[in-house]
Order: structure tokens, then C-alpha cells, then sequence
């Protein structure tokens, strides 16, 4: 009794504990504009509430880093394909050249999706009004011998998130490389930061959410169940059969909460999404990702056998036919076990193990 208690309460504590926020900055909200989209359609930041988006600032004739912005981009969009409630916005730096034909030529370029990755001109005074005082980065004109072909315009090469109710929190280089050819590619760090971003809707009071709430909440669940299960077993080992009942009655009560959480979170919540491990934890390394899906896919086709097993199991008890309950629960209490052990393990290993950045 006492063993099973201990790793019970290790499994208690390893599940019901909350992943830490994301350390990202509120540096203050985009601030209105009127720009042109390269299919002429006007844009205000109202048509991007709701939307996680990430900004970036280039120009179609530039020799220097652009490419690589635009390319880091380009992986995001293709990371968050499944996801039109994250966009992505370019500005121009060179809006007196880029037009909308620069626009739709350079965009067609690099394969931007034209429902999800905006290109933005209008006139130069309000688009630089935008970078600066919106965004606070740096755009000037290159004026006298660093005026060259390619070279017109310098400009910052982040890339800037920006949340739902249009707020910038984050800074990330865009760039793949740095001056010296050493890799800067921020673009992990990028995704991590609008995965903890999406995080944050579904709000109800006090900053909780549905979409925080509910997967340590399963896991909890996941480990009570493994803690009584224990304790179960514990029970009848010892000979305390009534004992036993209750516990194993228990158990199954917990894992049929934790059956209608998952599918509230997942139908209702998140409504059928699916944030695969690479994405929710990208520096992670491959071999954990290979060890996570092992034990995801594991634990999902022993949860399809348990379900019906332990059910039929605890029928022929409770009807105190024992010869076929005994021979049932040889193999539906490990597989039980498993399944409520992993499920916690599958919520540490994609909330915990790696903290995202």
C-alpha cells in the first residue's frame, strides 16, 4: 500500500502541475493605418483583430537581407498552414517604387498565400508613421555614396508578433544568417511565440482559460485514476475486497471525467486542432519528438482497448462473478494503468519537459 501511495502521489504532482507562461514583452498596440493590399483592397488594423499575425518590412529591389526575411516568413506561413486565425503582414520600406504589381510579383516569388499573407504599400510618410511609431523600428532613406541599387532603403530586419487585440509582444530576427554567414534563424522562437499566443484565447475571468485549463485538468484526472488504480490493487493484494470495489469504482469514475474533459477540450475548445510535437515544442530534439509519438501512439490505441475492457471487467464484479472478472482484470489493470500513467506523461512531455522559449 505504502509503494503504490508514493507513486501515486509522484504521478499527482507530475500531472497537476501548470506549464509556465511564456515570457513574452507588451510593447503597446498597433497604432491605426490605411494601407493598400497588392490586390488594391484597403487594410486597417480592424481587419486583423482576432488574428495572431506577424509583421515583417522589406522591399522587392533589395540586394541585402530581405530575401531572408521573406523566407522566414515563408516557414511560418507553411508551419501555420492549418491555421487561418494567424496571418502574416509584409510592409514595404520602398513604397514609392513597390506598387501593387512589385507586390504581387514579389509575393508570387516566394508563394505567399494571398488570404493569409498581406502585402502592404501607400504613401511613404504614413508607412514609415507605421514602423515607427507602431512598431519602433528603424526606416530611412540611404542618401549620397550608400545610395546604390538595392541598397535605397535602411530598414530593420525583425520580425514583429503581434496578438489578438492587435498588441506587438515580440522581437525575433528575421534573418537566416548573419553578416558573418552564422545561422540567426529565429523562426522556432517565432513559432513558439504565436503557439503560446493562440494559447490565449477561449479567456474566461481572471486570465484563466479554457484552452490553459484543460489539459493540466486531464492530467490530474489521468493521474488520480493511475493513483487509485494503484491503490486498487494494493487492496485486493491484501484482501480488502470491499475496499477494492469502492477504489476500482473510483477509478473508473475519474477516467470518465477525464473522458468528457478531453472531448469538451477538443471538440468544443479547440475544435478538433491539432498542434503537432515539432510545432508546440520546436526545440525539442528529434529524439524526444520520436520517444513522444511512441508513447502518443501507444497510449492512444491501449485507451481504444481499455475502454471496453475495463467496462466488461468491472460488470463481472460488481455482479460478483469473479472467475471471469480475475481473468479480465489480469489484462485490462495494466493496460488501465498504462494508459492513465502515459496520459500524464504525453501532458509533461509537450507542456514540461521543454518550456517553450
Amino acid at each position: 500500500m505504502r509503494r503504490a501511495l508514493t507513486a501515486g502521489l509522484i504521478l499527482a504532482a507530475l500531472g497537476c502541475s501548470q506549464p509556465p507562461a511564456v515570457p513574452l514583452t507588451d510593447v503597446g498596440p498597433v497604432g491605426s493605418f490605411v494601407l493598400t493590399e497588392r490586390d488594391g483592397r484597403t487594410v486597417r488594423p480592424s481587419d486583423l483583430g482576432g488574428k495572431v499575425w506577424v509583421a515583417s518590412f522589406i522591399f522587392t529591389r533589395c540586394m541585402g537581407p530581405c530575401p531572408q526575411v521573406t523566407g522566414s516568413v515563408r516557414k511560418l506561413q507553411d508551419a501555420f498552414a492549418d491555421r487561418p486565425d494567424v496571418l502574416f503582414v509584409t510592409f514595404t520600406v520602398d513604397p514609392d517604387h513597390d506598387r501593387e504589381k512589385e507586390l504581387r510579383d514579389y509575393a508570387d516569388k516566394f508563394g505567399a498565400d494571398p488570404n493569409r499573407w498581406l502585402f502592404l504599400t501607400g504613401p511613404r510618410d504614413e508607412v514609415y508613421r507605421v514602423i515607427r511609431d507602431s512598431f519602433h523600428l528603424g526606416v530611412q532613406q540611404t542618401e549620397g555614396d550608400e545610395r546604390k541599387p538595392g541598397s535605397e532603403v535602411a530598414h530593420s530586419t525583425r520580425l514583429a508578433v503581434v496578438d489578438r487585440r492587435g498588441h506587438v509582444r515580440g522581437y525575433f530576427d528575421g534573418r537566416q544568417v548573419d553578416d558573418e554567414g552564422k545561422s540567426v534563424d529565429d523562426t522556432p522562437r517565432v513559432r513558439a511565440a504565436v503557439q503560446t499566443l493562440l494559447r490565449e484565447d477561449d479567456r474566461l475571468a481572471d486570465g484563466w482559460t479554457l484552452r490553459q485549463g484543460l489539459p493540466p485538468l486531464n492530467a490530474c484526472l489521468n493521474a488520480a485514476s493511475a493513483v487509485l488504480v494503484l491503490l486498487g490493487y494494493a487492496a485486493i493484494r491484501n484482501r480488502y475486497v470491499r475496499l477494492h470495489k469502492a477504489l476500482m469504482l473510483s477509478a473508473l469514475s475519474v477516467s470518465t471525467a477525464f473522458l468528457a474533459s478531453y472531448l469538451f477540450l477538443h471538440f468544443f475548445v479547440i475544435r478538433g486542432e491539432h498542434t503537432p510535437f515539432r510545432e508546440r515544442v520546436p526545440l525539442a530534439p528529434d529524439g524526444v519528438a520520436k520517444a513522444y509519438s511512441a508513447i502518443l501512439v501507444s497510449h492512444i490505441v491501449l485507451a481504444i482497448v481499455a475502454a471496453p475492457l475495463v467496462l466488461v471487467t468491472a460488470y463481472f464484479g460488481v455482479r460478483d462473478r469473479l472467475a471471469r472478472h480475475v481473468r479480465l482484470a489480469r489484462w485490462a489493470l495494466p493496460i488501465w494503468l498504462y494508459v492513465s500513467v502515459t496520459g500524464v506523461v504525453v501532458y509533461w512531455m509537450l507542456y514540461r519537459l521543454y518550456p517553450t522559449p
